[in-house]
């Protein structure tokens, strides 16, 4: 077991970790932008089986080392396809960060071919996914309508209103018989300026025929090993792992047999397996690590959006766990805590209950490796409110965006049900087209080699939205973006020094996906 820390300033650095799925990926990655410092790693890897393609599994995938991840997945199947080859393809990878002070900002991570109007980014408008209006306090009629009762109501509708003492919450839908009244004071409150992050890290992949096999490239890491997580049905391969002449990072999975030796849990021996897809991560593990800013990468999912069996996804992972090297994990993934209890002390493998200073490590602070999904997509010909997904309002395909965090809370809901009050987190929003993913709430975390379980296993909770995409969001690329903002004891000037607890966003073509607030994650002790 090796553990590698990044550290700035005493804290733990994130790594970034790309991956894209194999069997049929392909994937194209414009622009990726990082803020602060960060470990990048840039990783390939295949998915976990799908057992009837429940989205609860899609959301199931690891964050190791908070560098940037790609990485490709491969499903379980019965049958073997007889093709053969897709690729995942990047163009570009940004990370910003505000303000830029650390030795990253003029330490080389910034590629000169990044346009400079992409070398500063301010945080994006949050529009959340309200409910629609009441019309006149009635509920209408859902049935047919026959052509006299549609225009008695048009001919009744809204022709005698009072003016609005002050702006309605939701836009009217027709224009009022006499204007709103102006409001009492025409001075508008001050406008705080935007905040202004700048450029800490960028890869546009431009230079051809670049590849990222060990010790070949400063910034990225493609895996030369079998994938032992999520019941993977993948190899990694470092060679399917480069850049093409048109400035794009391609990740090509394939249907190809590579012959391992592996353990088997069950046996507890070692035992030949054979692999049936190849496919590729890049990491950027001990390399390059960020703590909080923005990150924001353009890429091309792969495959076609009704045809299941791969796993795309771009996540974070914190830097003390390394994935795939899955004793680097124990017990440290997704812990994100300091605070001291009893089960923190059993099963939180560097917590605050520890009073001695180890490596440089401040004692009394939780370690450990969280998770930050930017996405994972799910294709296929399963829709909305059938099937896996009737009680929900998205299916496939869809991406799912998430915080995996331990410690985990319960009770908490059973899958497939929505959460009743008190069951899960608050200051959860979701933006349009989106849904609370109630398929997958977590995981329950056990370890072989642990003496004592019911000390050391623990519940690790996934807080994640599925977002709705169609045909469009494959072959061609998108934006996907991560804002993180880091909790501040102190504040700001701009707050009157107000203690802030910082959040997560999510967007995708800056259109917003999803937020987790601090706020809602302290019931657990959680950060």
């Amino acid at each position: 077991k090796r553990q590698v820390l990044c550290k700035n300033g005493g804290d733990l650095e994130w790594p970034v970790d790309l991956y894209v799925p194999p069997e049929e990926a392909s994937h194209r990655h414009s622009r990726t932008s990082l803020s602060r410092g960060a470990c990048l790693e840039p990783r390939i890897r295949r998915a976990k089986s799908h057992k009837g393609d429940k989205g609860a599994e899609v959301a199931r995938n690891k964050l190791e080392d908070v560098p940037m991840t790609m990485t490709g997945t491969a499903r379980r199947r019965r049958r073997r396809r007889t093709t053969t080859t897709t690729t995942l393809v990047a163009s570009s990878l940004l990370l910003l960060g505000s303000p830029c002070t650390t030795r990253h900002c003029h330490a080389g991570w910034i590629d000169e071919d990044t346009p400079s109007e992409s070398r500063t980014t301010s945080p994006l408008k949050v529009v959340p996914n309200l409910p629609p209006p009441k019309k006149n306090g009635k509920m209408e009629h859902e049935g047919a309508d026959d052509d006299d009762s549609k225009k008695k109501r048009q001919h009744g509708r809204r022709r005698h209103r009072d003016p609005t003492a002050t702006p309605t919450y939701y836009p009217t839908f027709d224009p009022t018989s006499v204007p709103s009244e102006p409001p009492s004071s025409l001075t508008e409150p001050p406008t705080p300026s935007p905040r202004i992050y700048d450029l800490v890290f960028s890869d546009e992949f431009n230079t051809p025929h670049r590849t990222f096999h060990d010790g070949k490239d400063p910034r990225w890491t493609a895996l030369e090993k079998n994938d032992y997580t999520n019941d993977a049905q993948h190899y990694y391969a470092a060679d399917n792992a480069y850049t093409d002449r048109q400035g794009n990072l391609v990740i090509k999975s394939e249907a190809a047999d590579t012959t391992i030796i592996g353990f088997n849990d069950v046996t507890l021996e070692k035992e030949q397996d054979t692999k049936h897809f190849k496919s590729a991560m890049i990491q950027s593990w001990n390399k390059f690590c960020f703590t909080g800013g923005v990150m924001e990468a353009e890429i091309a999912l792969p495959g076609k959006s009704n045809v299941g069996g791969l796993w795309p996804a771009f996540w974070l992972l914190g830097n003390l766990a390394r994935h795939t090297y899955v004793g680097s994990s124990e017990h440290v993934w997704p812990w994100s805590t300091s605070v001291c209890s009893e089960k923190s002390r059993s099963a939180q493998l560097v917590s605050a209950c520890d009073r001695v200073e180890h490596y440089g490590l401040a004692s009394g602070v939780g370690r450990g490796a969280p998770e930050i999904d930017v996405f994972e997509v799910q294709s296929g010909t399963q829709k909305a409110n059938t099937g896996t997904f009737l009680k929900m309002p998205v299916g496939q395909p869809f991406m799912s965006s998430s915080y995996q965090v331990a410690p985990g809370r319960l009770p908490r809901p059973g899958e497939g049900w929505w959460p009743a009050p008190g069951q899960w987190y608050n200051n959860l929003t979701g933006g349009m087209n989106t849904s609370l993913n109630i398929l997958f709430y977590g995981t329950y975390n056990h370890f072989l080699d642990d003496t004592r379980p019911a000390e050391q296993d623990y519940f690790s909770d996934a807080i994640s939205y599925n977002r709705q995409l169609n045909s469009s969001h494959f072959g061609k690329f998108h934006k996907y973006r991560l804002e993180w903002e880091l909790p501040d004891k102190n504040g700001t000037a701009e707050n009157n020094y107000t203690e802030t607890f910082g959040y997560l966003r999510w967007f995708l073509d800056d259109e917003f996906v999803m937020e987790v607030k601090g706020e809602g994650l302290n019931e657990t002790g959680a950060e």
